[in-house]
């Protein structure tokens, strides 16, 4: 069961209670302006597999925000390759919402 805890007020943020839920939040440290980077990391038995499931996320992310900044790095372990895709967005508002559609992807 969760409980409701009640917090001081810090750097003049407000504290809320979800209606729904009536859990705590401390509105501002939920989301803040420059949470802008999204890290995806993807692994699998060799890199053409890695770089297509890859490529749907990238693509999904390019389609919605077209000034979306792509970086990927790989890595090779034992018998696997490792994947991580770095999303910039332009702003937090464009992570959220590409986050919130990952599981339609």
């Amino acid at each position: 069961m969760l409980t409701q805890k009640t917090a001081p007020k810090k750097n003049n943020q407000e504290n809320d209670i979800c209606e729904a839920c009536g859990t705590f939040v401390e509105l501002g440290s939920v989301i803040t302006e420059d949470d802008t980077l999204l890290i995806l990391p993807f692994s699998g038995p060799d890199k053409t597999s890695v770089e297509q499931l890859a490529d749907k996320y990238i693509q999904a992310a390019q389609t919605r925000f077209p000034e979306v900044v792509v970086s990927v790095d790989y890595k090779e372990i034992e018998y696997a390759i490792e994947s991580k895709v770095s999303l910039k967005f332009e702003c937090t508002a464009e992570k959220l919402i590409y986050e919130m559609g990952l599981s339609s992807i």
